[in-house]
């Protein structure tokens, strides 16, 4: 009987969070609810380990309250392809053990704000990590609800009040169980190419692209991280989803990670991005673009400064 009674209150325990995650408006609403209630019974053991983790989580006990949508990264195939339950739990736990031993826990919930209260039109949320009123851009990292299929925060790059480029990282252990950042994905804004050739040229043909693993390599570098990983296009979790009865391929990630010196580990799913961006030597490059170069250089040198200070407002 009791046995029964628990078993009860805690389907309807989860069916109520999977009504906070999906809404309850549409029949397509209603069936996510389903699946991510399913779910969650098959998998009970792992799903009361997360719910322990977070009780006992003293960076801020109150997290996974204000972030309910972390539940569904245990009832749904996100993060990377091939993934479980029990390998999600594990890159949960990581990345947030990491995150509180080098983020202050006013840090945290500057980045973790109550999901309720996300107001996705706040262009000043979360961390400030650099800005340039002359260039009218700047970068911050937050985490957003929406992007948690891909990592557990982000980095944003905005020209103004637009979003030019994200990236969806985590930290982790690596292949070799060293300190690690995980680049989930990168990509850019609907009918951002103007802004984005825009910024291209007022960086000195440095490409926002190019500028957004840029800042995810000074993260890294300023919060001790020994590794960069990215997700290829074979570990994208969404690369292997069935649409209409095909296999549909939503993310191309390779060449980046090729153009910023990456090689794909024995596990096909990852990429390992060199930490420190290599430079072009000035005398290596045609005599016409050395000064373009030069200005690059110099406004990225700033840059780094900037984020190191602004990071040390913030770690511990």
């Amino acid at each position: 009987m009791y046995k029964g009674v628990a078993m009860f209150t805690y389907i309807k325990k989860h069916w109520n969070i999977g009504k906070q995650i999906y809404g309850t408006h549409s029949w397509r609403e209603f069936r996510r609810d389903v699946l991510h209630t399913t779910r969650v019974l098959r998998h009970k053991k792992e799903m009361e380990l997360f719910e322990s983790y977070f009780d006992s989580y003293s960076a801020d006990p109150t997290l996974l309250k204000r972030q309910p949508g972390l539940y569904e990264l245990m009832s749904r195939t996100f993060l990377y392809k091939g993934s479980t339950p029990k390998s999600r739990l594990k890159d949960i736990c990581e990345h947030f053990n990491y995150l509180a031993n080098v983020f202050t826990p006013k840090a945290i919930q500057s980045i973790y704000v109550d999901e309720q209260n996300f107001d996705y039109h706040d262009k000043n949320r979360g961390i400030l990590l650099f800005s340039d009123k002359s260039l009218d851009i700047n970068a911050r990292l937050y985490f957003e609800p929406g992007q948690r299929k891909e990592g557990l925060m982000t980095i944003l790059l905005q020209l103004g009040n637009q979003g030019i480029y994200h990236a969806n990282i985590r930290y982790a252990k690596g292949l070799k169980g060293e300190a690690s950042l995980i680049i989930g994905t990168i990509q850019g804004y609907k009918d951002g190419l103007e802004n984005a050739k825009h910024l291209t040229k007022s960086m000195f043909g440095y490409r926002p692209k190019n500028f957004i693993v840029f800042l995810c390599r000074q993260l890294a570098i300023h919060t001790n991280v020994q590794s960069i990983y990215a997700i290829s296009d074979a570990g994208f979790y969404a690369n292997n989803h069935m649409v209409r009865g095909h296999k549909s391929k939503v993310a191309e990630l390779n060449p980046i990670w090729e153009e910023s010196g990456g090689e794909v580990c024995t596990d096909v799913r990852f990429y390992k991005i060199p930490l420190e961006e290599l430079r072009k030597p000035i005398e290596d490059i045609k005599s016409q673009k050395r000064s373009q170069y030069r200005k690059r250089y110099k406004l990225l040198d700033q840059y780094m400064v900037q984020i190191n200070e602004n990071l040390k407002l913030y770690l511990k």
